[in-house]
């Protein structure tokens, strides 16, 4: 368990710290708060102790997040969001948009579709993640073109280390998440949304 524990803090911390929002190069930033939190032992003690992550999601470190091939686009009205979707979680493509975890579901999946995002720097486009309220949609396009939608369930307000968002919980779904409050890293902000339209996407 402690080997899997230390793995796990050094995926999450790679992707926590891509989704800074208002990064500073100082060594007093709180990217380099984060790094020195997350050497400590990580625990799953906690209700969401038995899902557990999709047996193709790929670490957050490998060479295959920085793909930055489009998969499609997301787009939620009621905060203004229209944008291109990138394959994998590496700091360059999360500069550039929204990008997705490799090896989570993509949109219209069976399982958790995972995205992240910036608030405050670069395009920003989750500034307003935390304006959605249960019951919003999201639209999805995926790269052939077919719209998939989802209705916001839930907005969660966690640690940095609670990787246990990014795993399978038996539902299709996605998960949003970036840094929170704005211009902190403090803790993150989550908003979860359940597949109801458009047909899963094999």
């Amino acid at each position: 368990m402690a080997a899997r524990s230390s793995t796990v803090i050094a995926i999450f911390a790679v992707v926590t710290l891509s989704v800074v929002a208002g990064a500073s190069a100082a060594t007093t930033s709180p990217e380099a708060l984060w790094a020195q939190r997350l050497q400590s032992e990580f625990s799953l003690d906690d209700p969401t102790a038995s899902y557990e992550p999709a047996a193709s999601r790929q670490s957050g470190v490998a060479s295959v997040q920085e793909l930055g091939t489009p998969l499609g686009e997301i787009r939620v009205p009621v905060i203004d969001l229209d944008e291109q979707i990138l394959a994998g979680v590496s700091l360059a493509n999360i500069d550039e948009g929204v990008a997705h975890w490799v090896g989570t579901s993509r949109p219209g999946g069976a399982g958790n579709m995972v995205l992240a995002g910036h608030r405050t720097t670069h395009s920003a486009p989750f500034n307003r993640l935390d304006e959605l309220e249960s019951g919003d949609m999201m639209y999805f396009n995926d790269a052939m073109g077919r719209e998939v939608m989802y209705k916001v369930t839930e907005t969660l307000i966690v640690d940095p280390d609670d990787i246990w968002i990014t795993y399978e919980t038996g539902e299709a779904i996605a998960t949003l998440f970036a840094c929170h409050p704005k211009g902190s890293a403090r803790h993150r902000i989550v908003v979860r949304a359940a597949l109801v339209g458009g047909g899963l996407i094999s």
